[in-house]
């Protein structure tokens, strides 16, 4: 004969279990729920990871006929001017300076690779202009090893020239500074140039300056700033981004 308690757990058991099953079915259906939308977001990320280093490789691709258009004005301005060898010398930096530029495809490179490729550009300036050009260099030590976009540096070098140096009359100065201010790199580059509107700069550089604030932006996750602004009759184009070293093995 079955005593009361069992009789009562008995049935307390046989209309939990209904019960419990149910919320347990639900659990479950919540949780696939949960899963799916986690596979989904993650796809999702995915996806927006990959159109994003696609749109990347787009402006790295699309920066190089910028310079090369540039460069090739320079050398064909010293076969008018009849000067053979410098124009011999200025193919040679070009040769180096194009194999940097189908050569390099990281969304980061190392402030030296993009010195060395920025002085094969300047070397052609300065068969170009000759004593009329100076340029002074200032790097500091703690900022050496720092990594940043490709074509950074060449970027705001090409555009001293185009919207400065180029128009400038007489002796033509430019400046190469590189600073590390805590966890921030700064590349200043100052020219004497003619004054020239800031948008101006912006608006006439075609892809160079938009390019590269758009990849400073697509890079960093971090605070970015690009600018350019007028002192003492000078005009200065920097960007500071986050201050990036090189991880040696």
């Amino acid at each position: 004969m079955i005593s009361y308690n069992v009789f009562s757990l008995s049935l307390m058991v046989s209309t939990l279990l209904p019960v419990a099953g149910f919320v347990i079915i639900i659990l479950l259906s919540f949780f696939e729920k949960e899963v799916n939308i986690l596979e989904i977001e993650n796809r999702r990320v995915c996806l927006e990871h990959d159109l994003q280093q696609s749109q990347f490789m787009q402006l790295n691709q699309q920066i190089q006929p910028h310079f090369l258009f540039n460069t090739l004005n320079a050398i064909t301005s010293l076969g008018r001017l009849g000067r053979l060898e410098d124009s011999v010398k200025a193919v040679e930096n070009l040769s180096l300076f194009l194999r940097y530029n189908y050569m390099e495809k990281e969304p980061l490179v190392t402030f030296e690779k993009e010195l060395k490729h920025t002085e094969n550009y300047l070397c052609i300036q300065k068969t170009r202009f000759g004593e009329k050009l100076q340029t002074v260099i200032e790097i500091d030590s703690k900022a050496r090893d720092t990594l940043l976009p490709p074509y950074t540096l060449q970027t705001l070098v090409e555009n001293a020239f185009k919207h400065g140096l180029d128009k400038k009359t007489g002796q033509k100065f430019l400046k190469i500074s590189l600073y590390r201010q805590g966890n921030w790199a700064s590349l200043i580059v100052t020219d004497n140039g003619p004054e020239l509107r800031i948008e101006e700069a912006f608006l006439s550089s075609g892809i160079g300056l938009k390019n590269l604030r758009k990849r400073l932006e697509m890079t960093f996750d971090m605070r970015t700033e690009l600018k350019i602004q007028r002192k003492e009759e000078m005009t200065e184009a920097s960007i500071v981004w986050p201050y990036t070293p090189e991880v040696k093995l």
